[in-house]
């Protein structure tokens, strides 16, 4: 198979690791080489643990089917190429080869090869793919962390009582969106906790209470590489599922969390569900949270708007796919999700207060559902 590649060169979070395009079974996604199994043939492995065997190929990233990689290079002049061939020293573009190198230097009459970056969402300086999240100068990967601005003591802030945003409910003006398709008894490959992501930049174009409903969201924004995730994996499980006022974060403006994952019915019944939010969050839930649109979500509201009129007829005990999508512009930021399930009665949140908590989950292996 001819001179293979040196294996410093392969591995996650290194110096000097080859940044691969692959197809990881679903999708073209970033990743780095595990192993070399022929001259054109390798194991590649994404952020998220996911392999596949595949073979070199002389294709853009967007075009790469099942069993296939690219390696993108760059000449001198900036021109960016994908290669048929790679070994020790050197790589092959249309049946000419070329010395390859790391180092961005335009003047060295060798091409470069991107690393995969020494982080774990695979982002390095360099970005031939042009699919790499660039983090605003500031912004924390993480923040605002679960559960913090209250019930964290070394973090500012004061969390909402559930209470104070949720109140009692008639039946009289609110729409229970029935359930039952959706309801499962268990959650497959069930861990505690929500799935929860951060990204670059926000999925609508302004405040969604300066628009008129149905809000005109970008329905793709979290499936774009360039906005994200950004967040370490060690941070993507939330099991507090809220973060209460944060005045402190400077620098996180413009960013997003996605929520997936499963909650558990704490009656059978009607339940009202709503938001204390800085600045924006949408609620998808049941069978829409699976294949949520513009017009499918429970509610979408701005800070300004403390509480759902919109409500759920659920099942005790029973598990139902949730999706929650928050946004932040600029200045302070919150988010706590509560319910009422009639009028006086126990109200539901993560508040850090008397609130009963909910009950949710994910799919460890889906990451999700």
């Amino acid at each position: 198979m001819g001179r293979p590649i040196n294996k410093r060169y392969f591995g996650a979070n290194l110096a000097d690791n080859i940044k691969v395009q692959f197809f990881n079974g679903t999708e073209s996604v970033p990743g780095y080489i595990v192993k070399q199994t022929g001259s054109k043939r390798f194991i590649c492995k994404d952020a998220n643990g996911n392999q596949a065997t595949c073979y070199l190929v002389d294709k853009a990233s967007a075009d790469l089917a099942a069993g296939e990689m690219s390696v993108t290079i760059a000449y001198d002049n900036g021109t960016t190429r994908q290669i048929t061939k790679i070994s020790a020293h050197k790589v092959t573009i249309d049946g000419v080869q070329q010395p390859w190198t790391f180092d961005p230097s335009t003047s060295d009459s060798r091409v470069q090869i991107e690393e995969a970056g020494t982080d774990t969402q695979l982002t390095s300086a360099t970005n031939l793919e042009g699919d790499d999240v660039v983090i605003p100068t500031g912004m924390d990967r993480n923040e605002p962390l679960a559960g913090s601005g209250g019930s964290n003591n070394t973090v500012p802030g004061t969390f909402r009582a559930v209470s104070s945003f949720i109140g009692p409910f008639s039946s009289g003006g609110i729409n229970f969106r029935n359930l039952s398709a959706s309801a499962l008894n268990s959650v497959p490959n069930s861990a505690n906790g929500l799935y929860r992501r951060k990204y670059v930049g926000n999925f609508s174009t302004t405040y969604v209470h300066q628009t008129t409903p149905p809000y005109t969201l970008d329905m793709g924004f979290f499936g774009v590489r360039s906005h994200g995730p950004i967040s370490e994996p060690e941070y993507e499980v939330d099991t507090y599922l809220s973060f209460g006022n944060r005045s402190d974060l400077a620098d996180e403006n413009n960013y997003a969390f996605e929520w997936k994952g499963y909650i558990q019915a704490p009656i059978t019944g009607n339940m009202r569900i709503g938001a204390s939010v800085d600045d924006d969050c949408v609620l998808w839930i049941g069978d829409p949270a699976l294949n949520p649109t513009n017009n499918n979500y429970l509610f979408a509201q701005s800070g300004s708007n403390r509480s759902g009129t919109d409500g759920v007829t659920v099942v005790a005990g029973k598990w139902y796919p949730i999706r929650l999508w928050f946004q932040e512009w600029g200045g302070s930021e919150e988010f706590q999700l509560g319910a009422s399930v009639s009028t006086g009665s126990t109200k539901y949140g993560y508040d850090g207060g008397s609130a009963t908590p909910f009950t949710v989950a994910h799919n460890t292996t889906t990451k999700g559902y």
